[in-house]
């Protein structure tokens, strides 16, 4: 069974039934192994190596033996050679720890061949535990005027631009009436683009120019940066006058956007990039889904908008690695918010009306370099990349 087709199947749902009641927070394993019997030994060692990583005879007839050891909850097999594992793990081994929740699902045995972390799913007693987007789809279409229907977003770029040049490209776009305009991800603290005089430049034309039109365009400053100094940077845009701001988890970890989302001195919505995230996500025997990285955890870290690479342009994701991505970021996960999907990657305005079908209309549409090429006038390319996403969103009703 192919990953992307785990998600859809009746394995999948069967799984996920048994266990909505569960006190215990559990995750799903894809596991490659001989027979049934491989198998079950190979779970039992994820369960040991994921919670207390010794001999069993070091806690047997203890309660950690009972509780903490991470517990088989079930085992099935998805086609020759392929397994699926349901491993269960207690939530006071985690508390409120996110780095610690990351590490019990796919720490050590990140190291292992042959199994790949799929889905998790968290009780209710967990409910409090991470809070999820501050704002989520029905925030962030508040605040960049969107009530309903897909949204476009585009990105300012190349590296090398001065902090003016930038600026005036932001204010174009934003002149266009683009809702969302994001610094490219390569965009940190260079000599010719210093940190706080592109986004205080950035955030200046898109002000005016929503003077000018009377429209609600967001400037989304791309923080990633080392340690601390992407929480400084993201409340210096803040200070600064974005809108919105952008991070890498593959680079500054999870842990550190969910600090951020759950700040109560922190006001803007959060923006994921998928870059460095490939080696966890682009094999199918190892790592991370799709639907897990992206969807599961950029989702309860704090995330508002997930970036990921969409099918069509110059990446890999399938359509229907997509789509789940996309699924996953909505389904119900007990109170956190939804997130919005955001399919990138060498997107064009040809391509909007498959993107509709797929994604339908809770999506953000992000279109970088085939805007910008679309002719010498940025304002008008904005009007014309809108007018055919209307147009496409349009067809479906």
């Amino acid at each position: 069974m192919a990953n992307q087709d785990f998600f859809t199947s009746e394995l999948f749902k069967e799984l996920v039934d048994d266990l909505k009641e569960e006190e215990r927070f559990t995750a799903t394993y894809r596991v490659e192994a001989i027979d049934f019997t491989e198998a079950k030994e190979r779970a039992r060692a994820i369960a040991s190596e994921q919670t207390v990583e010794c001999p069993d005879s070091l806690i047997a007839g203890t309660w950690i033996a009972e509780r903490v050891l991470g517990h088989v909850e079930d085992i099935k097999k998805a086609s020759d050679g392929v397994y699926y594992a349901v491993i269960s793990y207690l939530p006071e081994a985690v508390e409120s720890d996110f780095t610690e929740f990351l590490n019990m699902l796919f720490g050590n045995v990140s190291l292992l061949p042959g199994i790949r972390l799929m889905s998790f799913e968290l009780p209710e007693a967990m409910e409090s535990t991470f809070q999820g987007p501050k704002y989520g789809q029905y925030g962030l279409r508040e605040r960049c005027g969107v009530p309903r229907g897909p949204i476009l977003m585009s990105a300012v770029k190349p590296l090398g631009r001065s902090a003016k040049e930038l600026a005036q490209m932001a204010g174009d776009l934003a002149l266009g009436g683009c809702p969302i305009i994001k610094d490219d991800h390569s965009l940190y603290d260079q000599r010719w683009a210093p940190f706080d005089e592109r986004v205080s430049a950035m955030a200046d034309a898109v002000r005016e120019a929503n003077e000018k039109t009377g429209g609600s365009s967001l400037y989304v400053a791309n923080c990633t940066g080392d340690g601390l100094r992407f929480l400084e940077r993201a409340y210096r845009a803040e200070e600064l006058g974005a809108g919105g701001i952008m991070a890498a988890p593959g680079l500054v970890g999870f842990s550190m956007v969910k600090t951020l989302a759950e700040a109560d001195d922190f006001h803007l919505p959060i923006f994921l990039h998928p870059c460095f995230s490939g080696g966890f996500v682009l094999h199918e025997d190892t790592g991370i889904s799709p639907y897990c990285y992206y969807g599961q955890l950029g989702r309860l870290s704090g995330a508002d908008a997930v970036i990921f690479t969409s099918f069509g342009g110059r990446f890999a994701h399938s359509e229907n690695d997509c789509a789940l991505i996309a699924e996953s970021l909505s389904v119900r996960m007990n109170y956190i918010k939804p997130a919005f999907p955001v399919p990138s990657g060498g997107m064009k305005w040809e391509l909007f009306p498959r993107m509709c079908r797929v994604y339908g209309g809770n999506a953000v549409f992000l279109v970088g370099g085939a805007l910008q090429t679309q002719g010498p006038d940025l304002a008008a390319n904005t009007r014309f990349f809108m007018e055919k996403l209307h147009e496409a969103y349009a067809q479906l009703k």
